[in-house]
């Protein structure tokens, strides 16, 4: 479930859109039917994102059991002040206290869906939008990973599956990432690193992704989802120790 790999459907330009859930035409003839780029208010909620489920496992210890929830997600600011996104997913703290060792840790999963209803008429859709990764994402590390995120259309197998890390320690904690390739150094392929103020714990790098997938039906629902080993809080600050958030989301059909 957890190997190493990446699959992504055939990608076309990314295109970062204002908020608007209007529709609009869009160069070669396509409909924008959703854009988002999250700048209302710092606590925005959006009906048509779905609140988060997240769910985690026994830990090999036997200290943790099984658990599951929902959380609510708003938009926020980074912590530089420089983007506000919808954010930050990944789960809550589960393991609250030392040790933080691999028989302690726990895998956290969490997914989240934007639901869209009475499309126009169209033969594809295409998905355009900002994967922020955020802390100390390790990758495809045997000792504190994986930690894979995915997206898919309801009902369809996957069209990104991949690990990612901000975790530098290759030599010793084996912390690869399998996006864009299997064994990419860690933030391979992102357009920007360390620009959202998260250098405090193994810093943050956004990725542009874009998928576009044949759909006909009148209503589209997008599931975005991580799977993080480990559960604890960072050390420097308390908060999660991995997390991740969504920007400039913009699906268009034609």
């Amino acid at each position: 479930m957890y190997s190493p790999g990446v699959r992504i459907a055939p990608a076309a330009a990314v295109v970062v859109a204002a908020a608007s859930l209007a529709q609009a035409s869009c160069a070669g003839g396509g409909t924008v039917v959703y854009t988002n780029d999250f700048s209302g208010p710092a606590g925005t909620t959006y009906p048509e994102w779905s609140t988060p489920r997240y769910s985690w496992t026994r830990n090999e210890a036997g200290t943790i059991e099984v658990g599951a929830g929902t959380e609510r997600v708003t938009n926020v600011d980074s912590p530089n002040g420089s983007q506000r996104f919808l954010g930050e997913l990944g789960g809550p703290i589960v393991l609250k206290q030392p040790p933080y060792d691999r028989p302690h840790f726990v895998r956290v999963d969490e997914s989240i869906e934007l639901s869209l209803r009475r499309l126009p008429s169209h033969t594809s859709m295409t998905i355009d939008f900002d994967l922020y990764i955020l802390k100390s994402w390790d990758g495809d590390s045997p000792g504190v990973g994986p930690d894979r995120w995915t997206v898919r259309l309801a009902g369809a197998p996957a069209l990104l599956d991949a690990t990612f890390s901000n975790n530098l320690k290759t030599a010793f904690e084996g912390s690869f990432q399998s996006h864009p390739i299997a064994g990419s150094a860690p933030q391979a392929g992102a357009v920007a690193v360390k620009t959202l103020g998260y250098g405090f714990w193994f810093g943050d790098a956004t990725y542009h992704f874009s998928v576009t997938v044949a759909h006909r039906s009148e209503s589209a629902t997008w599931t975005f989802a991580s799977s993080l080993f480990e559960g604890k809080p960072e050390q420097a600050r308390g908060t999660r120790d991995e997390s991740w958030g969504l920007d400039n989301v913009r699906v268009a059909v034609r």
